[in-house]
């Protein structure tokens, strides 16, 4: 019988693979620390291979707690933290280090587009704040001063969406940082007026679908399959960035206004 559900949190400190009952009742974690490297000049990278090997040994280790996990699987969701950029070429192959939302590299380049007057269309679109943590400033900066990567860069994705890839085989990423960054939230699409503002027209061939993860998944991979012991063909859900799914799940969603949430972690943030 097919009674769990499996949530996958690939965070800046821990990756972590959660099981829970169908009624959303937590039943074994399983974890390990993320790993990160930090460069002169405000860099933070992250291996993509070592991220998927560590999500997989996650939920290898939560076999190991739960029984029948994989036959008792009915979905595995997951997210991840937010922002960064986590570039691919065609043969689904790191083209380097992921660049993290930790990453300031791009600060001053930020702090010249803010100055365009610009800025304030492009935050109406996004209904975010430009950031050096974000995709559309760290491609503008690579664009500028590593434009070998982009060259031979064919998807540019998040860390949430690099795992679903390893997954799948799909390239995609949410309708929340897809929007966020480069799209009007309130068609919960791509704006070429947003990527336009970003100097980053040339290089929309780089941004995946937006897939709701609501509505619509991806079987498990052979190869996933292998690889983190679950069955072959389980439905594979890409969640929203941690920080919705954090708001969502604490009731954020709530007519009334009388819900609040605080992270106390890697961020430190009070909705």
């Amino acid at each position: 019988m097919k009674d769990l559900l499996i949530g996958i949190d690939a965070g800046t400190s821990v990756i972590k693979s959660i099981a829970f009952d169908l009624s959303g009742r937590q039943l074994a974690m399983t974890s390990v620390p993320n790993s990160f490297v930090t460069l002169e000049g405000g860099g933070a990278e992250q291996d993509l291979d070592q991220t998927w090997r560590d999500m997989a040994r996650t939920v290898r280790d939560l076999a190991a707690k739960v029984p029948d996990l994989a036959q008792r699987t009915a979905a595995v969701a997951i997210t991840g933290q937010g922002d960064g950029t986590w570039l691919i070429d065609g043969e689904g192959l790191p083209v380097s280090r992921a660049w993290l939302w930790l990453d300031a590299r791009a600060g001053h380049l930020v702090d010249e587009m803010r100055a365009d007057p610009r800025d304030r269309r492009r935050f109406e679109l996004t209904g975010t704040g430009l950031n050096s943590c974000q995709q559309g400033a760290q491609l503008a900066f690579m664009k500028k001063n590593h434009p070998d990567m982009l060259e031979r860069a064919a998807t540019a994705l998040h860390c949430k969406d690099w795992l679903y890839f390893k997954m799948t085989g799909e390239r995609a990423t949410d309708p929340s940082e897809g929007t966020f960054t480069f799209g009007d939230f309130r068609s919960r699409t791509y704006s070429d007026e947003a990527l336009d503002i970003l100097d980053l027209t040339t290089h929309r061939r780089l941004l995946p679908p937006m897939l709701e993860g609501t509505t619509d998944h991806h079987p498990l991979s052979r190869s996933a399959a292998a690889e983190t012991g679950l069955l072959e063909g389980t439905p594979v859900v890409l969640g929203y960035v941690d920080m919705v799914m954090t708001a969502l799940g604490a009731g954020l969603y709530d007519p009334s206004g009388n819900v609040g949430c605080t992270v106390i972690g890697s961020t430190g943030i009070h909705t």
